[in-house]
Order: C-alpha cells, then structure tokens, then sequence
C-alpha cells in the first residue's frame, strides 16, 4: 500500500512544494494532494518511480516496505 505520510514527509525533506514536485514528475498539484492525504490509492509503477527519483528515495520506501535509516553525522 502506497504511503501518504512517507511521501508528504520526504517532499517536505527535499524541501518542494506540493507544485514543484507535481511539475517534476508531470501531474498537477492537486494529484500530489490527493496522494498524501490518502485520498488516491492507485498510482502506475511509472508514477512512483519518477517521485522516487525525484525524493531520492526507493519505491520500496515510498510503498511502506522499507524505513529510511537515520543518517549520522
């Protein structure tokens, strides 16, 4: 299952706006929304794999599946 909580949180990490990162992968704003208030549940393989290359993250991460490590300094 897709994870809205994840996703709104490593946006803000890269420090994009809902727009700035719909424009990056090609979708509006309010797709963006919908997908972190949990209100879209399906998104194509293609979809998630430009917001993982955009976020710098996997889709494994962005699916739940895996947790992001701390990083030390």
């Amino acid at each position: 299952m897709f994870d809205a909580n994840c996703l709104k949180a490593l946006r803000q990490q890269a420090g994009l706006t809902q727009g700035e990162l719909a424009e990056r992968i090609g979708k509006s704003q309010g797709y963006i929304g919908d997908l972190e208030r949990g209100d879209r549940r399906g998104l194509t393989v293609t979809t998630l794999e430009r917001l993982a290359d955009v976020l710098g993250c996997t889709t494994d991460e962005l699916l739940g599946r895996t947790k992001r490590e701390a990083v030390r300094p």
